[in-house]
């Protein structure tokens, strides 16, 4: 399975920076709550961190996706940022078990295990050759 669509690693890598700026960075950076009230969770009544945390996390994903993209014409650079990318998805993966487990986020957070176990299986199949 390793590296079984290698060829087109780069492809890969600008649609995966693609959808992460247009699906989570640019709605998590500029609208924290209304984001998180679409996926399920409860506003809390103090809001300034919660605010600068969801901001902050935009401003990583973006960064993610950026270089995403910019890596995706790399080819010397590509195995690393696959390695950096398994990296987020498998944490993400145990993030969202240690949640489910706990008990402590919406359905749809524990719904994104599958998610971000496919992301993980595709950019195994992604792999630089």
């Amino acid at each position: 399975m390793l590296g079984i669509w290698g060829n087109h690693a780069g492809q890969f890598l600008s649609v995966v920076g693609w959808l992460i700026i247009v699906a989570f960075a640019i709605p998590i950076t500029f609208w924290p709550f209304q984001w998180a009230k679409l996926v399920g969770w409860e506003i809390p009544q103090q809001t300034h961190l919660a605010l600068y945390f969801g901001r902050c996390l935009g401003c990583v994903g973006g960064a993610v996706a950026l270089f995403s993209i910019l890596a995706a014409n790399n080819p010397m650079v590509q195995p690393f940022y696959f390695k950096l990318l398994l990296t987020i998805w498998a944490s993400m993966v145990i993030l969202h078990i240690y949640g489910a487990i706990k008990k402590i986020q919406p359905i749809l957070e524990t719904l994104e295990i599958g998610f971000w176990l496919g992301l993980a299986l595709l950019t195994l199949a992604f792999w630089p050759t």
